[in-house]
């Protein structure tokens, strides 16, 4: 007889995937709805995701399961009901000759072996079998879909059977626990923003050129495109400035999903420039706004502590008697608290700005607390971003030797490695 396998799942995702996504392929490759494909990982490993398949079918298996973004384990299934009680007794020491069976193993040898809800299985809803599989969600005695069998026919769906633990079942594998963390009121899934060491400031320049070396046309189209749009725009007065502010946060979130995508070994294109403008326009161009409304209380400051500084230095009444030498003295020694005041808010301020279309991009956090987030990210890792803005002044002046056509290069680089900066700053 041909040996027979099961396909269990590990309780693992494959490095770099996340849940979202593994759910996602994993119920369009088995016809299943997202909402169950995530509930079976969740439920953690050790669960029999297939029984009785021989190799072939088995290795087809675990290539599928693999591309979708589980780690897979495959075992022989031992079939014989004696093998299999003398595996569970294999620690134990066992008699030198073996009798023949008791009654009840020969009789439980010699008859079917119901499914075990505990291992993947459960009832179907029309011929009432316990034969549906949690993994396609097919009967195998009947063939129907379960859940549309359901929804077709107003049916509630079933309670989730209870899963044996450890303590009820000192045989059964280990389970991972793979709940996410628990949200927070804002609805902010991502892990606090934590330190880094000042050399991760070249790494993550480092992971720019690994990730921009395998697809250079598409990186070099799209930032350039991103730049020219950025300045043509500018070119248009009062409008212009207003757009570039609204949609530099959408194109900038585009390329880092852009990123993010190649990441995770789907490729980058130029279509992902325009991702974050098809993806999340409201949230994008809030980012825009909030920021725009900031800078402008950060100019109107500016502008009252010039006129304060000037009054009250009595520049006024001296421009209104005709004295502009001592004017132009007192002038610029007015300007320059007020600009100063500005650089010590304006620089949070860009902090603040800094990883906030990523963060409502890729993560879906609420806009004010991806300033939040944002500010505290940067704050916590002064050194190394010290670090990569030195180490990016050097690439952009030696970028710009050769006609400038080296910007082609370094920009998208840094582009990269400001992703690069992000996971390493909010993922453990």
């Amino acid at each position: 007889m041909e040996a027979q396998y099961r396909i269990l799942f590990s309780g693992k995702l494959m490095p770099g995937q996340e849940l979202n996504d593994v759910a996602a392929r994993l119920a369009k490759k088995f016809r299943m709805q997202e909402k169950t494909a995530r509930e079976l990982i969740l439920k953690g490993g050790g669960r029999v995701l297939k029984h009785n398949v021989n190799a072939s079918a088995a290795e087809r298996y675990r290539a599928a399961l693999t591309a979708a973004g589980l780690v897979i384990t495959i075992e022989p299934q031992e079939t014989d009901a004696e093998t299999e009680v003398e595996s569970l007794l294999r620690p134990y020491s066992m008699p030198s000759t073996v009798t023949a069976p008791p009654p009840s193993l020969a009789k439980a040898s010699s008859t079917p072996k119901a499914r075990d809800p505990a291992e993947g299985w459960s009832r179907c809803p029309k011929c009432g079998a316990p034969e549906v599989s949690d993994l396609t969600g097919v009967c195998q005695a009947c063939g129907v879909v379960a859940e549309r069998y359901r929804a077709n026919h107003g049916m509630e769906p079933p309670e989730p059977p209870e899963r044996p633990t450890s303590v009820d079942n000192p045989y059964a594998p280990p389970r991972a626990d793979l709940t996410p963390p628990p949200l927070d009121d804002s609805g902010d899934a991502l892990q606090p923003p934590q330190s880094v060491s000042a050399g991760r400031g070249w790494s993550w320049i480092l992971s720019g050129w690994d990730l921009f070396k395998d697809q250079p046309g598409p990186w070099i189209g799209s930032v350039l495109l991103f730049y020219l749009m950025m300045i043509l725009l500018n070119l248009v007065p009062v409008v212009g400035g207003l757009a570039t502010t609204i949609l530099g946060p959408m194109f900038t979130a585009g390329l880092m999903m852009g990123a993010h995508a190649q990441f995770k070994g789907e490729g980058f294109s130029l279509n992902h420039l325009f991702a974050g403008i098809s993806r999340k326009p409201g949230p994008l161009a809030l980012v825009g706004l909030v920021y725009l409304g900031a800078a402008l209380a950060i100019g109107l400051i500016m502008a009252g502590l010039v006129i304060v500084m000037l009054g009250a230095s009595g520049a006024l009444m001296n421009s209104a008697s005709g004295g502009p030498g001592s004017l132009d003295v007192l002038s610029l020694s007015s300007i320059a608290l007020p600009v100063l005041v500005a650089l010590l808010v304006g620089i949070p301020l860009g902090m603040a700005m800094f990883f906030a279309p990523v963060l409502v991009g890729l993560n879906d956090v609420p806009v004010l607390r991806a300033f939040k987030l944002s500010f505290l990210a940067c704050i916590k890792n002064i050194l190394p971003f010290l670090v990569f803005g030195l180490i990016a002044m050097v690439m952009v002046f030696m970028a710009m030797l050769p006609f400038m056509l080296g910007l082609l290069v370094a920009m998208p680089i840094l582009t990269i490695a400001v992703y690069f900066s992000y996971r390493d700053i909010f993922y453990r």
